[in-house]
């Protein structure tokens, strides 16, 4: 069986520590290498206040007057005007009024056209004038089912 031979022991600590030399020039070079990053950056930000306003050749974006915007614009009082714009299509539902004078037409009120439309019905197609040729749908009686444009069947 093979046995280590046994280490001696000398004096009362490790000499291969680290070397405080060494360690001294560690520190000295980060130190030197912070310095000069610090003044870099000094003489940048100093380099950049000088450049700030290069002069006539590049305007300055917020310099002078600017024109307005087209519109729409901002709204001072939204709340107004949203009042008056409902007010507005209130007064066009509500009231009589022409839409065309020379063509004959007119707007109604809603309320009133509504009453009109049950009174006479919708507008139907007649029922030879059918797209597919087909004759019209049969009632229960087996009589066809015919409307007249005012709402009253035949």
């Amino acid at each position: 069986m093979a046995s280590n031979p046994p280490i001696a022991r000398s004096g009362g600590y490790e000499k291969s520590d680290a070397n405080p030399r060494g360690l001294a020039y560690f520190v000295l070079t980060i130190a030197a290498i912070l310095a000069a990053t610090c003044l870099s950056l000094i003489w940048l930000f100093k380099h950049y206040e000088k450049t700030e306003n290069p002069g006539s050749f590049v305007a300055a974006p917020f310099s002078g007057t600017q024109p307005l915007p087209p519109p729409p614009r901002i709204q001072s009082n939204p709340a107004v005007d949203m009042q008056s714009y409902l007010q507005s299509q209130q007064n066009l539902l509500n009231t009589y009024g022409w839409i065309d004078r020379q063509s004959g037409i007119v707007r109604l009120p809603i309320d009133r056209a509504i009453e009109l439309l049950l009174e006479r019905g919708l507008p139907t197609r007649a029922a030879d004038t059918q797209q597919n040729g087909a004759p019209p749908p049969k009632t229960r009686n087996g009589s066809p089912n015919r409307t007249e444009p005012g709402g009253a069947a035949r």
